[in-house]
C-alpha cells in the first residue's frame, strides 16, 4: 500500500550450491535423524548458506536501507538445533548461534522476528498433506514427530529467550486462515 519496496529471501537456498551441506544432511546422508549430526555442526551448515545468500543476494538492498522479510532465518537454527541439545544446554547454545551467525559472519540481526506457533498435530497433518499433494518424501526432521514436538516447545523456549512476536495459529481447535494469522 505504501510502496515500498520488499526483498523476500528464504532459507535454505535450495537452488544454490551453497545449501549442498544442508540438503545432505535433511536427506539422511550424515545420519538417519536429526540427533546424528550434532546442533552446532547441523546450524553451521545453514549459516553458511544465510551467509553466501545474503553476501550474493541481498546485502546489497539491505545495505541501502531495503526491507528484507526472511523465512526461517537463524530463528530457524534457534529452533531446530536447539532443540538436539540437551534442555540445560539450550541457553548456551541460543547465545552461540547469534554470535556466531550476526558477530561473527556479520549477517544482519532481525528488528522482528515472528515466531507462528502451530500445535504438533496441526503440523503432522500439513506435512502430510503437502507429502500427498507433491508426491514428495519427508526430510528426516518432518519424519519424527516426537523431534518436532520438541521443536515446537524448544522455539517457544527461543521466543522467550529471543523476545520474539509469538502468533497461535490455531484457534479453539482449527487453524486460523491466513487472513486471519496476518
Amino acid at each position: 500500500e505504501k510502496n515500498i519496496p520488499v526483498k523476500k529471501v528464504s532459507f535454505p537456498c535450495y537452488d544454490e550450491p551453497s545449501s549442498a551441506l544442508v540438503k545432505m544432511y535433511l536427506a539422511g546422508e550424515f545420519s538417519q535423524g536429526p540427533e546424528g549430526v550434532n546442533a552446532y555442526a547441523a546450524g553451521s551448515f545453514y549459516a553458511v548458506d544465510r551467509y553466501a545468500s545474503y553476501k550474493k543476494f541481498w546485502e546489497e538492498d539491505y545495505l541501502s536501507g531495503g526491507i528484507i522479510l526472511a523465512t526461517r532465518y537463524t530463528t530457524s537454527n534457534a529452533v531446530h538445533q536447539a532443540s538436539k541439545e540437551p534442555e540445560q544446554q539450550r541457553d548456551a547454545y541460543l547465545k552461540w548461534l547469534y554470535e556466531f551467525e550476526y558477530d561473527k559472519l556479520g549477517l544482519p540481526r532481525p528488528d522482528l522476528t515472528i515466531y507462528l506457533d502451530v500445535p504438533t498435530d496441526f503440523t503432522e497433518k500439513m506435512l502430510r498433506s503437502r507429502e500427498a499433494s507433491t508426491n514428495t518424501t519427508a526430510d528426516i526432521h518432518e519424519q519424527d514427530m516426537a523431534y518436532l514436538a520438541t521443536c515446537r516447545e524448544t522455539g517457544r523456549k527461543a521466543a522467550q529467550y529471543y523476545g520474539w512476536t509469538v502468533i497461535q495459529c490455531v484457534k479453539d481447535g482449527a487453524m486460523r486462515s491466513i487472513e486471519d494469522i496476518h
